[in-house]
């Protein structure tokens, strides 16, 4: 009975197979296979019920154990969702609470967005990599690189799951911190963008070093990412702050326009300038809301990896979006069109998930004109390419976004905060507007 356990794990090491498939492979009846799979015990794990069983073999090459999988609500109260098992080649399977098993080739989708990513996650990297047996670049880390750093540091990420014991017993004893003050911002701000640092060459490279913290604002106290400039009068220091100013305004646009935006607010202290972004995915003192970016909902939806207007239509044709949220997309990608934000990407439109699908949009985030970005080599734009028309952007929604565009634009021209290096990009956002409102009024 050994020689057929053996050769059952070769056959699952490439991933799940009903027992008619192994019966078929191994050329064996139906009852020498399943004393088999019943000698291999814990080794397997199954898939589905009933006549849809497969059979998958465990993983324990990854250095992964099996993981608890823990939500925290909107009360900011905790309960457990399942267990994820790592399995061969590189999947996993996730046995939800009330017995049902799903099946991925890789990261389940819904895990996506927690990975280490972006300033956040170059910065974690470089900071704990080495201290955890993981490459110290994030661009050469796996799906089990960013496991590993989760089950060990996942008790603060994106959206309401916690992975494994570590994560769930901090989340149970943290204590409430005590937010920061209003008169205290600036230069706890300051401390804290310090201690941070920045990645050599982010800045330039078009990535705006951020950090997390608790604050108190007009509405009570709030989680938050603030954004920052470096302390330094240096061109390239300089536009980035001028792009937080830009950031501000145009969600402040977007949010007096009834469409859901971020709040925010901008702290000057010296040179140095801070946006502080309230975070939608927590909730008062403890609860949470759970996230998912339009990249992680195309990938596993979709898969078509096109710009906002085409992925969330063929998102709601499956009905994991509302409909609704297609016209705020669209709007959404039309104002940043119109005001030259050339960073649209799908990690920069996001969901909630309240009830299960089809999910909410998310308010607005990271809106501005970073055609005006630094590029890699230090050069400040000061040009905004020509806007493209998408023929599923409704015409009336052309109209509307021209008009908070103008709106965004009048708000830019008041305040003085801009440095006047920045006054070319004024200029060029001012033509741009005029020249795309010139094609608007030509749509039927």
């Amino acid at each position: 009975m050994s020689q057929y356990a053996d050769v059952i794990r070769i056959q699952l090491s490439h991933g799940p197979l009903s027992a008619q498939q192994l019966i078929v492979n191994i050329g064996v009846s139906q009852p020498t296979i399943s004393r088999a799979l019943t000698k291999l015990g814990g080794e397997i794990v199954r898939i589905g019920a009933a006549r849809s069983i497969q059979y998958t073999l465990r993983d324990n090459t990854r250095g992964l154990s099996d993981i608890p999988i823990y939500r925290v609500d909107a009360e900011g109260l905790l309960r457990q969702l399942g267990t994820l098992f790592p399995v061969r080649p590189e999947g996993f399977v996730m046995r939800q609470e009330d017995g049902v098993t799903l099946h991925s080739d890789g990261l389940p989708w819904w895990l996506f967005d927690m990975r280490p990513q972006g300033y956040l996650g170059r910065t974690y990297a470089a900071r704990h990599g080495a201290e955890l047996g993981l490459p110290v670049r994030l661009k050469d880390w796996n799906d089990t690189h960013a496991l590993r750093a989760l089950l060990v540091h996942g008790h603060d990420v994106v959206g309401n799951l916690l992975l494994g014991e570590i994560a769930k017993d901090r989340f149970l004893a943290a204590p409430v911190p005590d937010p920061i003050l209003e008169g205290q911002k600036a230069e706890e701000y300051a401390r804290l963008a310090a201690a941070h640092g920045e990645i050599p060459g982010s800045s330039a490279g078009g990535e705006q070093p951020k950090f997390t913290a608790y604050a108190m604002t007009p509405d009570g106290p709030r989680y938050v990412i603030v954004k920052f400039s470096e302390p330094t009068k240096e061109s390239v220091s300089e536009r980035w702050r001028d792009l937080l100013l830009a950031e501000h305004l145009a969600l402040e646009t977007l949010r007096e326009a009834d469409i859901p935006a971020a709040k925010t607010r901008i702290i000057d202290h010296g040179d140095q300038r801070f946006l502080e972004v309230e975070r939608f995915d927590r909730i008062g003192n403890l609860g949470r809301r759970a996230l998912h970016s339009l990249a992680a909902l195309d990938a596993e939806f979709v898969g078509s990896e096109g710009d906002w207007p085409i992925i969330t239509r063929r998102l709601a044709g499956g009905n994991h979006i509302r409909s609704d949220a297609v016209d705020c997309a669209d709007l959404l990608w039309a104002f940043g069109m119109l005001i030259g934000n050339s960073d649209m990407h799908s990690g920069n439109l996001s969901f909630i998930s309240e009830h299960g699908r089809p999910y909410d949009i998310a308010p607005a985030y990271d809106m501005t004109p970073m055609t005006f970005a630094p590029n890699t080599g230090g050069r400040l734009p000061e040009t905004i390419p020509e806007a493209t028309f998408r023929v599923n952007v409704p015409n009336e929604t052309w109209r509307r976004a021209e008009g908070l565009a103008r709106a965004f634009l009048t708000r830019v021209m008041a305040v003085t905060g801009f440095s006047r290096r920045f006054e070319p990009c004024i200029a060029a956002l001012e033509h741009h507007i005029e020249t795309t409102s010139a094609k608007i009024e030509r749509l039927g």
